[in-house]
């Protein structure tokens, strides 16, 4: 499997069943500078995947870090964006979803895109996977990020599956339906993301990350606007 950043093989390390992660380089980057990038991100990832594991979130365990790789446990499960698209997400996976980014976050791992596409349904529980965007930051506008994030994309799943149970045609995405929406459809799309951040709070999470993500979504509005 190939992505904008690494590509992802699986192997075995000492008989058990493993993935390899692997960040390919970039031919318009300076070579040195590339080398200095792909490296200190794949040792980021390495030092986000353990945190994560200290706070106790189900993750990939790490098995072998290399000077562009990391080899780390495979999982397996279902990604819960693949089980949205024909159901919609459940209270308990929103509830499983905010706990484990309170618990990062409690360990200052900010993950960089945090969304049901990087979340999995596996055996022991919900799991959370690629923290190649990640960062290790106590700042509360940095953790407030991830919440956004994650409301967006609820949001977005909410919408999908609103115009799939339509009977009409499909809602175009662009701005002057978003300004023609009624509040109480607003409201609607919006309620997975309320949900997920009350479940935040409940969990843990900081009641200054909690408003800075109100802050975060004005700042979003103005611009709109603008």
């Amino acid at each position: 499997m190939k992505g904008a950043e690494a590509t992802l093989e699986k192997t075995s390390f000492i008989g058990i069943p493993s993935v390899e992660k692997f960040r390919v380089e970039k031919e318009y980057r300076e070579p040195e500078l590339d080398c200095a990038i792909r490296g200190g991100r794949t040792r980021r990832e390495a030092r986000l995947l353990a945190r994560a594991k200290e706070a106790g979130v189900l993750c990939p365990a790490v098995f072998c870090v290399g000077k562009f790789s990391i080899t780390m446990k495979f999982l397996e499960g279902k990604m819960l964006y693949r089980e949205m698209r024909g159901r919609k997400i459940t209270e308990g996976e929103i509830a499983d979803a905010a706990r484990i980014l309170a618990k990062l976050h409690s360990k200052d791992v900010c993950h960089g895109d945090y969304t049901p596409a990087n979340l999995m349904l596996a055996k022991d529980g919900m799991a959370v996977i690629d923290f190649g965007l990640g960062s290790v930051s106590p700042d509360a506008e940095d953790k407030a990020t991830d919440i956004v994030m994650m409301k967006k994309s609820l949001a977005t799943f909410s919408e999908v599956q609103l115009e799939q149970s339509s009977s009409g045609p499909l809602v175009q995405r662009h701005k002057s339906v978003e300004r023609g929406r009624s509040t109480k459809m607003k409201k609607a799309l919006g309620k997975d993301g309320e949900q997920f951040l009350s479940a935040y709070a409940k969990a843990g999470g900081k009641a200054k990350v909690v408003r800075m993500v109100s802050e975060i979504e004005k700042r979003a509005r103005y611009m709109e606007r603008e």
